[in-house]
Parts: structure tokens; C-alpha cells; sequence
């Protein structure tokens, strides 16, 4: 048995033992800490898929998408594992590292069983639009969202000393990459003016109504969108300027040069709108980011600050003309030039050596059908009508007549519960015959349904894991249809000739660009795959701050030195 004077010289050796570890120098060949960045710029360019980046990357410069591409982390096979690849979820898992089961937003719009519509995300009837009463599409805050975001774990990890500023063209990916703590702004067509919400403030800051006062977009009235390059470039890689199934849908015509008037005689709201599909549009934002950054102060002191920037216009460009398009092609390699010179900006202003840039998109695009048919492959575009006659004719013939179903869009069939009910019928069976029924469709390459989701009886791939995070209990359909590759089925584009889209888990739709720029980065072309939702925890860790509350993602520990 041990004597007490052993124990007492045990525990004096284990205290001095500690004394050593505790005043240990580090190794002489370990590296230096890397300071945390004082400035996250996060930079998502709307409807981007990754392969832009190697189509078009002999046309850039040396400061622009190469400075990032070349000097920073390329991860070149990052994904969404989700099915609705669109802009309110896409902005969501970027902002977040959560996919829409856990969010609940699955989509840009669902229906909704208690409205009995359609709805949008984002609605607020108790909030409202600065300046603008009614508010035509009801968006007005982040309160429907569940969890945190970065935005949110940085202002809560400052005491809300860090700024989190969130630019852009569009509402809603404003409002969701600010999350709830942070300040969104969002160029307004419908004023003409950068605008936010009552939910995240009561009135704009002195220096957003100076920098509308300077009505930037008013001097583009009447002018030219036309090619920064010569010709014979775009008709190489591209074909013709009026390729077949290309949209005008803001009055500008479908070949350059483009006169931006919206059709009317002076800057309104028809104008404004145009100009969103303009690179003009870009500019603006990435003006407006400027301001902010100065106005602001960002990145001017040891508190970190978070500045995200929504280049929305390439989504309204590549929705209208096409991934293949002359315009396209314009818009991106403008981007970069757009670029360059923001990032010439931000090391002037803040020092790129205390910057963390990273940048991504929040989905791809679907080349047009009529373009794909020409190479002889299966294409098309199917609404919701013919769908949904497939469906109640399988039910009827089955069942007897009877309205089986309510709704039938992106996010899914909509059963009737109460037929249903009526007929004393199992859910799942209904669930199965309309799943046949849309699946014997030409444009449909499977479903899943409500019960084999929450039942967890679906196979180990990624299509079902996609199905699961795209699934909420609340604002999913019973039976929910995947498209064929090519096909645009159940949205705006699906019932016209012109124009294209994005939403399926396609690898057109899914497969965006992901790169980190940064003192703390081990620059490298990455190739093993990574999750969209990785971005968020890895900005967090970088920043030493709390994840978002319900993250899926990791952290992408192999870029970080």
C-alpha cells in the first residue's frame, strides 16, 4: 500500500509536470498563427455553374476570377445535395451550411396547405418594404427562417460590434444571406433605389439615401449593352447571337447590341427592371458594396466584419438568352473584369492580407431545350396541366371521380387529404399511384414520395440524401418528381418556348464554383468533392466563432494552413 508522503510527491510532480507543459515553447519549426481576417467577403454570383470557370478562363484577366482561381483554394468538384436548386435555398445553405428540412426553405415558393395558395419565402404581412406600400410580393424578413446563420453567430460572437452587411439585386437573397441580425440591402426596380426592411431597420442610413440621390442607373437610359470583345470570339465558342429558344423579355431585343429602355420613354419601373439584366446591374451592386465598406468602416479594426455581395444580374441574363448564349458569355467575362477591380479596391481599402474572400453561386442553369434537341438529345418542357391530368385520370380510374389533388409545382403533388379521407384510402397508396402516374411521363426520370421520406425507406444514394434535406414536413408535397436532364418541367419556363431555368439536382444545376482567397489559405486546385453547406462552418472556423446552430456542413480543414 502506498505511504501518504508518495502520494503527496506524485501529485507535486504531476503540478510541476504542468508547470512545463504550461510554459513549453512551441516547436522552432511549427508555423506562425495566422491572424483571423478582418473582412469576410463573400462574393455569390447568381446562377453560376462551375464550368464557366474553364469555358471561359483564357478570357480573363490576371486580377479578376484567376487572382482567386490561381492564388487561392479552387475546390473544383463542390456540390448542393439538395433537389431544388434555386435562389432562396441556394443563398440559405451558403449562409448557413443548413439545408431546408432543417430551415424550411425547401424552394423558392411552396404551396401552402393554410393559405390554400401558393406562397413565396420570406413572406411577412407585418413587415414592410422602405419606401415601397403595398409590397407586390410580400417578402419582407428572415423571421420564418429556423437556426442561424454566419451573419448572425458573428454579430452574436461580437456583442453586434461586428457588422454584417449583405448587397445586392434581389429581395430575398439579401434578406436570407443577412439572416436575422444582419443588415440586408437590395436594389429595389420597383423604386429604383436600394432599399431594406422594417424587420432589419425603421429607416436607411444618411449614406444609403446619398448614394440613391446619385441615381446611377438613370445615366444608362437609352444606351447600349454591347460586346466587350470582338465578334468572331462569341461566334466561336457560342454560334450564332440568335440562338433558337432565347427570350426577350425585357424589350431589348435577342441579338446585340441591346438598347435598355424597358420600353419606355423614361426611367420607370420597366427601365429599372431592365437594367437588372444588364452587367450594369453588377455594377451598381458592387458599387453600392464599396460605399458600404467605406461608409461603414469595414475591416478597419481587430472586430471581424462580414460583407456579402449578390451579383444577380448573370441569373436574369442566363434566364433570358441562356447558358450558350453571346450574352452570357459577355456578362461573365465582364464579371471578371468587375471583379478585378473590386479586388483592387478592397486592397487599398482594407489590405487583401486582412481579407478573406470567398466565393461561390447559389445554383446553375439548364442549357434551353430547343438548343439540346438540335444535338439530338431528349429535351423539353412540360408544365404543371398535363401532369396533373395523368394523375387525377390514374385516381379516378382507380378510385372513382373525385378532386384528388390540390397543387402540383416544383416542391411537389399536393394531395387532397380530405378526398382522401372520403374514400377511407391509406396515404401511401394514394401517394404511389400518383407517383406512377407522373412517373410514366416522358419528362419525369422518378419520384419520391412523402411516405417513403419520413418512413426513412429510401435507398443509400445521393439523389435520396438530396431528397431528405429538400423535404419539411410543413411545405413539401406527397409526391415529389425529379425531371429528366434537360427537361424543364413545373415552373414559369416550363410553359413557354423561350427562356431557361434551374431546380433539378442535375449537374447543371448543382455543381457551382467554390473558392477561398486569404492569408490563412493554402492556395491549390482541390478535386475530391465537398458540400455547399461546408462554406459557412469553414468562414466560422476561420473566424473563430460559433457554427450556425443547425449546420450540415464541415469544415473544409484541408485549405486552411
Amino acid at each position: 500500500m502506498p505511504s501518504i508522503f508518495s502520494g503527496i510527491f506524485m501529485r507535486r510532480l504531476g503540478f510541476f509536470c504542468c508547470l512545463a507543459l504550461l510554459s513549453a515553447k512551441p516547436p522552432a519549426n511549427a508555423a506562425p498563427p495566422v491572424e483571423k481576417p478582418r473582412l469576410v467577403v463573400l462574393i455569390v454570383i447568381d446562377q453560376f455553374p462551375h464550368h464557366y470557370l474553364t469555358k471561359f478562363e483564357d478570357l480573363f484577366g490576371a486580377g479578376g476570377f484567376k487572382r482567386v482561381m490561381y492564388d487561392g483554394a479552387w475546390m473544383a468538384d463542390a456540390t448542393y445535395s439538395h433537389l431544388h436548386a434555386s435562389t432562396s435555398p441556394g443563398h440559405s445553405v451558403i449562409a448557413s451550411g443548413t439545408y431546408g428540412y432543417k430551415t424550411g426553405l425547401i424552394a423558392n415558393s411552396w404551396y401552402d396547405r393554410t393559405l390554400n395558395r401558393r406562397r413565396r419565402s420570406l413572406e411577412d404581412p407585418e413587415h414592410l418594404i422602405l419606401g415601397m406600400k403595398p409590397n407586390p410580393t410580400g417578402r419582407a424578413s428572415t423571421r420564418e427562417l429556423v437556426g442561424s446563420s454566419l451573419a448572425d453567430e458573428l454579430r452574436m460572437a461580437t456583442r453586434l460590434r461586428g457588422k454584417a452587411i449583405a448587397v445586392t439585386a434581389k429581395d430575398y437573397s439579401a434578406m436570407i444571406s443577412a439572416g436575422k441580425l444582419g443588415t440586408p440591402y437590395w436594389y429595389e426596380a420597383g423604386l429604383g433605389r436600394f432599399t431594406s426592411s422594417s424587420f432589419f431597420m425603421k429607416e436607411l442610413p444618411a449614406w444609403v439615401n446619398r448614394f440613391n440621390e446619385r441615381k446611377i442607373p438613370d445615366a444608362s437610359f437609352g444606351k447600349q449593352w454591347t460586346r466587350l470583345l470582338p465578334q468572331t470570339l462569341y461566334d466561336e465558342r457560342m454560334g450564332p447571337d440568335n440562338g433558337v429558344g432565347e427570350e426577350d423579355n425585357r424589350k431589348t431585343g435577342v441579338t446585340f447590341p441591346h438598347t435598355i429602355t424597358g420600353g419606355e420613354t423614361q426611367p420607370g419601373t420597366g427601365f429599372y427592371n431592365a437594367y437588372k439584366h444588364t452587367p450594369w446591374g453588377n455594377d451598381l451592386v458592387l458599387e453600392f458594396a464599396r460605399q458600404a465598406i467605406v461608409e461603414e468602416m469595414l475591416g478597419t479594426d481587430n472586430i471581424p466584419d462580414l460583407l456579402i455581395v449578390g451579383l444577380s444580374s448573370n441569373d436574369y441574363a442566363g434566364h433570358d438568352y441562356g447558358p450558350d448564349s453571346h450574352e452570357v458569355m459577355d456578362i461573365t467575362i465582364r464579371t471578371d473584369r468587375q471583379l478585378e477591380a473590386f479586388f483592387a479596391f478592397l486592397d487599398k481599402q482594407t489590405g487583401l492580407k486582412n481579407t478573406l474572400i470567398v466565393l461561390t453561386s447559389d445554383h446553375g442553369v439548364a442549357p434551353l431545350p430547343e438548343r439540346i434537341e438540335q444535338y439530338g438529345i431528349q429535351a423539353g418542357r412540360v408544365g404543371a396541366e398535363p401532369l396533373m391530368r395523368r394523375v387525377e385520370t390514374a385516381l379516378d380510374t382507380l378510385y372513382g371521380e373525385d378532386r384528388w389533388a390540390l397543387y402540383l409545382t416544383d416542391t411537389g403533388l399536393y394531395l387532397d387529404y380530405a378526398a382522401i379521407k372520403r374514400r377511407n384510402l391509406r396515404h401511401d397508396e394514394v401517394e404511389r399511384v400518383a407517383g406512377a402516374a407522373l412517373a410514366a411521363d416522358s419528362s419525369i426520370a422518378g419520384v419520391f414520395t412523402r411516405t417513403q421520406i419520413v418512413n426513412g425507406n429510401l435507398p443509400d444514394t445521393p439523389l435520396a440524401k438530396a431528397a431528405i434535406h429538400s423535404f419539411h414536413p410543413d411545405h413539401s408535397g406527397d409526391v415529389i418528381p425529379i425531371a429528366r436532364p434537360y427537361y424543364l418541367i413545373l415552373d414559369e419556363y416550363s410553359t413557354t418556348d423561350v427562356g431557361t431555368s434551374h431546380g433539378q439536382p442535375h449537374e447543371y444545376d448543382v455543381h457551382v464554383p467554390v473558392l477561398f482567397y486569404g492569408s490563412a489559405i493554402q492556395p491549390g486546385r482541390y478535386t475530391h468533392p465537398i458540400d455547399i453547406a461546408d462554406i459557412a462552418p469553414t468562414i466560422c472556423h476561420l473566424l473563430g466563432i460559433s457554427m450556425p446552430s443547425r449546420r450540415d456542413g464541415r469544415i473544409i480543414s484541408e485549405v486552411i494552413r
